[in-house]
């Protein structure tokens, strides 16, 4: 099992932290996502931080579909903090 043998924990990493990103000029929303499933991670938290990080996509992507951030901070992210990228 994981932490505790809690189901919904695991001692894996979440973030891919072979990507080096400095996500301080990011719209102010996303960097608490960011923060958010940054605190999961830390805790171990997959169950929660699979719940959140849809937000992260979708926020991310409006925000490149409508030139606020570019297209190399999307996937950037995406690989980051999901793994992937569309």
């Amino acid at each position: 099992m994981t932490k505790n043998n809690d189901p919904f924990k695991t001692d894996k990493p979440l973030i891919d932290y072979t990507i080096e990103y400095d996500y301080s000029h990011l719209p102010k929303d996303l960097i608490e996502v960011i923060k958010e499933l940054e605190g999961y991670d830390k805790e171990g938290d997959w169950f929660n931080y699979d719940m959140k990080f849809p937000m992260l996509d979708v926020n991310a992507k409006s925000y490149w579909r409508n030139n606020i951030i570019t297209e190399y901070d999307y996937k950037t992210i995406l690989k980051k903090y999901g793994w992937l990228y569309d």
